[in-house]
């Protein structure tokens, strides 16, 4: 319309042009040679054509059924689209299928890493050391880890850390003499010489120990696991950190990925390793007998099926979640400071990170941390009915960090944010807020979650906290702790050696828990 109108305005400025030429001299139109409706006709289109070019690639007034909406409308189709990129050192990439599959479901599109602007990196590996450009990106991008996150992934640093439910370790070759020191007071253990790539793992005695090994520790062996169908068996628990400083955490829910040695581990051989080294040709459970019933005839997850042998064992599953709660909760705990030093330089709303706990169980049903895995294994290449578990993991993920599905047509990501979530939303504590009169004066620490109070950081932390609380699909929150029995729940007692943000949102939850039951776990 726009273009026909300026075309109009010109063919009626020349036409009338032409009628005033001197057919002797002729020459250029001034404004005085134009005829005073044609010049108006002709600025009039330049400026709404000014005003039009302007809009375009924001937003178009459309009636609907007597309603004003918005719509979103770009110069370019692929615009309208969310975008990724990925950073691998591999050439091949088997092993980012479903991340990429799932994301092209979303209605993501690839775009390359060196070209920039894109909405999400995903960085199998750690990026950071060589993409200094991270410490400073735009408000929508994300990045799939924390800079930091190795104080978590790192094996030597992680089993090393003095914490109950980790079996003993030490570093070499810097620890050996507190190594000989436990060995000779616990003679009838055993250690696992570990790398920290996970490499050369084996059932050694103290004294076949390699002490000027760089980069490995040695950690003492668990001797009595619980056993399916004799086999020993590890659990990958799916954690995902959206937010550091203050700190919040989930669990993936919908499943439990477990992995099955392949031999039997009694009578034990400490040189056959696939006895109790979980290796990628892994049992699956669909290939231990005692499960396949509960998989495959019932369709039980692989969680469910463990359970329910569980109990054909007469024991009690349901001790044993909690303690993996705890366990991933008390871990990211210890490190957090950690992170944070490392964070210091960076925007920390920009990253999240997906993690894959990997943990054991002894033959009384105690839990014990293995490793945490900074990029997961992803990839079905061994095992196709896997595939199923990595995408309604990455399903979730995405949900619960703001990564939405998007039409095949693209989408509006100009939603008002208050559609989602709006103050009323934050809002909690009103009783103590009117008390100390939080509106007037922000000074007493009783007003700190009182909105007059929150700084602009503040509210977004909060902000995001609500909205991962609405899409967080089959992600379960565990730091914040879940309020299990609010009457039994001491909020003071459980903030008292937190940090001041951490203890600030934990107050938060306990709130919004306090009248909607929804938000205690």
């Amino acid at each position: 319309m726009t273009s026909n109108l300026i075309n109009e305005a010109t063919e009626s400025a020349n036409d009338e042009y032409k009628l005033e030429e001197n057919p002797v001299k002729p020459s250029r139109p001034t404004l005085s040679t134009i005829p005073l409706r044609s010049v108006m006709l002709f600025l009039a289109a330049t400026v709404l054509t000014a005003i039009f070019v302007e809009l375009l690639p924001h937003y178009t007034r459309i009636s609907n059924g007597g309603n004003t909406v918005n719509a979103t409308i770009t110069e370019k189709s692929d615009s309208r689209y969310p975008t990724y990129a990925i950073y691998s050192q591999s050439p091949i990439e088997d092993h980012l299928v479903h991340v990429v599959n799932v994301l092209h479901k979303f209605g993501y599109k690839r775009v390359q890493l060196d070209q920039g602007g894109w909405d999400l990196l995903w960085a199998h590996d750690y990026p950071f050391r060589l993409m200094p450009s991270l410490k400073n990106l735009d408000a929508n991008q994300l990045v799939n880890h924390f800079p930091g996150c190795g104080y978590l992934t790192n094996k030597v640093d992680l089993c090393t850390t003095k914490l109950p439910f980790l079996p003993r370790a030490f570093r070499l070759p810097d620890q050996r003499d507190e190594f000989l020191e436990y060995a000779s007071a616990n003679p009838g253990a055993l250690f696992v010489q570990k790398h920290n790539e996970h490499r050369h793992i084996k059932v050694r005695a103290p004294s076949d120990i390699a002490f000027n090994s760089n980069d490995s520790f040695v950690q003492e062996f668990i001797k009595k696991p619980f056993l399916v169908d004799g086999h020993k068996f590890d659990i990958g628990v799916y954690v995902v950190i959206t937010s550091v400083n203050p700190l919040r955490v989930y669990i993936y829910t919908g499943d439990v990925l477990f992995r099955y040695c392949p031999v039997k581990y009694y009578p034990f051989d400490a040189e056959n390793l696939d006895k109790y080294v979980v290796g990628d040709n892994y049992l699956p459970t669909w290939e231990v007998p005692s499960l396949r019933k509960y998989y495959e005839s019932y369709g039980g997850s692989m969680r469910a099926s463990f359970e329910a042998y569980v109990r054909d064992q007469s024991m009690d599953p349901s001790k044993i979640w909690p303690q993996v709660e705890r366990i991933i909760r008390s871990t990211i705990l210890a490190k957090e400071q950690d992170i944070i030093g490392t964070l210091r330089s960076y925007k920390t709303h920009n990253f999240f990170d997906l993690l894959r706990f990997d943990l054991f169980i002894d033959e009384n049903l105690k839990v014990y941390l293995m490793e945490a895995n900074m990029s997961p294994n992803l990839s079905s290449a061994h095992f196709k009915p896997n595939s199923l578990l990595y995408e309604q993991v990455l399903y979730s993920v995405f949900n619960l960090v703001g990564i939405l599905p998007v039409s095949e047509s693209g989408v509006s990501r100009n939603i008002p944010s208050e559609m989602v979530t709006a103050d009323k939303n934050l809002v909690t504590g009103l009783n103590k807020c009117g008390d100390y009169n939080c509106d007037k004066s922000c000074n007493r620490d009783e007003c700190d979650l009182c909105l007059p109070c929150l700084s602009g950081t503040e509210y977004e932390w909060l902000k995001s906290a609500h909205e991962e609380h609405l899409h967080r699909v089959d992600m379960k929150r565990i730091f914040p702790q879940p309020i299990l029995e609010f009457n039994a729940f001491n909020i003071d007692d459980e903030t008292r050696y937190m940090s001041k943000r951490n203890a600030w949102i934990s107050r938060w939850f306990y709130n919004k828990c306090e009248y909607d039951r929804t938000w205690c776990t």
